[in-house]
């Protein structure tokens, strides 16, 4: 029987593999499954099972899991940011003590995961593993709530892939994946070759379709995978499509990391000369340096 309980796991595992595959997912979470007979899978699907049956039972899930949370209270010390409103989140959870963190944690986290996990993503390799364990499943939640509006998306946009509504929300998705910061390297660079074929196929099949916010993600895309030939292509024939702080400097990065000193200052040049692009300040300081360095007023190290 343990033979073939294990053999069983081994094959679930395994089509689990290929399905993740499939749909250019990553696949690491399978070695979980085999490594961890029958508790893999559990673990891995039984918050998934757990929130279906609260939601389709109707379940106060925010109760419930306030309960689950319950910490035991200490002495209460000032709540400085309540009351001052002018300590970070991430000062805070510098100087708090274990209790204290993870009260702010899941007081952060219930507010709104979505617009909140980020600024507390430092605390994930924090010392106090419940602290960081909260982080972690703040990740994975963010993750697979992310996955499947992403996944839908891009049903939606194969089935009709001349509809501009379809194309436009596939995009955006796939983008706010791609800025969670819930992404292994080689995830990244998956999706990041996804949304190149869309936005190319878009442009194949209607050019104006293409929003400058698109074709911006994706100069960064080739730029970020390294295919410098494309990007600077890219940037050759939809320029005046994107006209942005973050593209130039996303063309400057290229070309220092190329060590292409003439392409380089052309871009500089180009930037310092076109009134129409909004420097932030830390963009306007970057665009000083630059023209001072290279017309001699600063040396190289």
């Amino acid at each position: 029987m343990l033979i073939w309980f294990l053999a069983a796991n081994f094959l679930l595992a395994v089509l689990y593999a290929i399905i993740k595959r499939i749909h250019r997912m990553g696949a690491g979470i399978a070695l979980f499954f085999i490594f961890l007979p029958g508790f893999g899978f559990l673990i891995y699907y039984l918050p998934g099972l757990l929130r279906a049956f609260l939601e389709k039972a109707g379940i106060d899930r925010e109760a419930v899991l306030t309960h689950a949370f319950k910490i035991d209270r200490q002495p209460e010390h000032p709540d400085v940011r309540e009351a001052l409103n002018v300590v970070p989140v991430e000062d805070a959870m510098a100087v708090s003590g274990n209790t204290e963190k993870r009260a702010l944690l899941l007081k952060q986290l219930k507010k709104n995961l979505k617009e909140n996990y980020k600024i507390l993503l430092a605390a994930e390799q924090d010392k106090d593993s419940e602290s960081s364990h909260y982080v972690a499943a703040a990740k994975m939640e963010i993750y697979r709530l992310q996955q499947t509006q992403w996944l839908e998306c891009r049903r939606d946009y194969e089935q009709e892939p001349g509809d501009p509504e379809k194309y436009h929300t596939a995009c955006a998705a796939l983008t706010e994946m791609l800025k969670s910061d819930v992404l292994s390297a080689r995830e990244q660079s998956a999706y990041r070759k996804h949304l190149c074929c869309m936005v190319q196929g878009q442009i194949d099949i209607a050019e104006d379709e293409v929003s400058p916010g698109e074709y911006e993600e994706c100069l960064s895309s080739l730029v970020e995978l390294g295919r410098y030939e494309d990007a600077e292509l890219f940037w050759q024939r939809y320029a005046d499509r994107m006209r942005s702080e973050a593209s130039y400097q996303d063309m400057l990065k290229m070309f220092y990391e190329a060590g292409e000193r003439q392409k380089f200052e052309n871009i500089l040049d180009d930037l310092r000369k076109n009134r129409q692009v909004r420097l932030s300040p830390k963009g306007l300081e970057q665009l000083r340096y630059w023209t001072a360095r290279l017309s001699g007023t600063v040396m190289n190290n």
